[in-house]
């Protein structure tokens, strides 16, 4: 185990080496800057988590949870700032029961760098096991852990934060590529949870754990239309180093072999971005589809965000 956690922490550390700020000039006739100006905004934003543990399609295991905040923020100089409020009454969680969820999401948006760290623990998940009614297990526990960032080669055209932070205003139609790295930390733990396994049956355990280091390549377009319209897509994919364990009742840990794999992952979005004022809708796709010795695991996490907001002090 000790050689894993360095080979872990080596990889790390490699792999974020692109994601160190640097100084970058922005070319004023594509991207329009607003420095600190300050800006108000509110919005909601829909989350849909979900786990699957399946051997095949008749034999799975299914997790999910779902939540949809209203969210207020804004800027005022330097200090940018987010309030979510949760919105209980529009069905979004599990009719057998209530799920609770807390986490943090950092993003830094520098013009030559991106940086995201996202932790979220949700205990209680509706489970749907083929031929078998839905229960709701107030006592799973999940917690997902996500360290990512890339560069931005063509950081003086091309404005990551004009799309995704509203911050800048991009001009003309630009792109770039992008290079970095990633870790995970995905842990699931219960009083007992019984999980299928190839060619075993299946197995009770109180832990499963999961831990991925990676490196990817991708790009990033933002297409203006008119003055105000836009749309950037962005995809960036790699190979994947993943380490799995897992806690059986009553035995010793089960230790897998190393895995590689490809991983991809993409984010969405438009709208219209003015002088003052701007609305986009923003959307991520993390997908995690992983084969192991004993079942197949799929994590993913969905967000839909709408943003609505006005800049404040600027003189157009």
């Amino acid at each position: 185990m000790v050689n894993r956690q360095w080979v872990q922490v080596a990889l790390l550390g490699v792999l974020l080496l692109p994601c160190v700020p640097l100084a970058a000039q922005l070319d004023s006739t594509f991207v329009e800057t607003f420095g600190n100006f300050s800006r108000i905004n509110g919005g909601l934003r829909y989350r849909d988590n979900s786990a699957v543990f399946s051997v095949a399609d008749q034999e799975q295991l299914y997790f999910t949870n779902r939540s949809l905040d209203l969210r207020l923020g804004g800027r005022y100089k330097w200090l940018g700032y987010t309030f979510s409020i949760p919105v209980s009454d529009l069905g979004t969680g599990s009719d057998l029961g209530d799920a609770k969820s807390l986490g943090v999401n950092l993003q830094v948006y520098r013009d030559k760098v991106y940086g995201n760290l996202n932790v979220r623990r949700t205990t209680g998940f509706e489970r749907d096991m083929v031929g078998e009614e839905p229960v709701f297990q107030k006592d799973i526990r999940f917690i997902n852990a996500l360290l990512y960032g890339f560069r931005i080669l063509n950081s003086n055209r091309f404005s990551l934060r004009s799309s995704f932070r509203v911050r800048n205003r991009q001009l003309k139609s630009a792109g770039s590529l992008l290079v970095g790295g990633a870790v995970a930390r995905q842990v699931l733990t219960a009083d007992s949870l019984r999980l299928p396994l190839r060619d075993v049956g299946s197995t009770d355990i109180n832990r499963f754990a999961q831990t991925k280091v990676g490196a990817g390549v991708g790009y990033a377009y933002t297409f203006i239309f008119g003055r105000f319209w836009f749309v950037t897509p962005l995809v960036i994919a790699g190979p994947e180093l993943r380490f799995i364990d897992y806690d059986p009742l009553g035995s010793d840990r089960e230790i897998e072999r190393v895995r590689l794999s490809a991983r991809v992952r993409s984010r969405l979005a438009f709208g219209a971005n003015g002088h003052k004022v701007y609305a986009s809708i923003i959307a991520a796709y993390l997908p995690s589809i992983d084969e192991s010795d004993s079942f197949d695991t799929r994590v993913s996490e969905t967000q839909l965000e709408l943003v609505i907001g006005r800049r404040l002090g600027v003189d157009k």
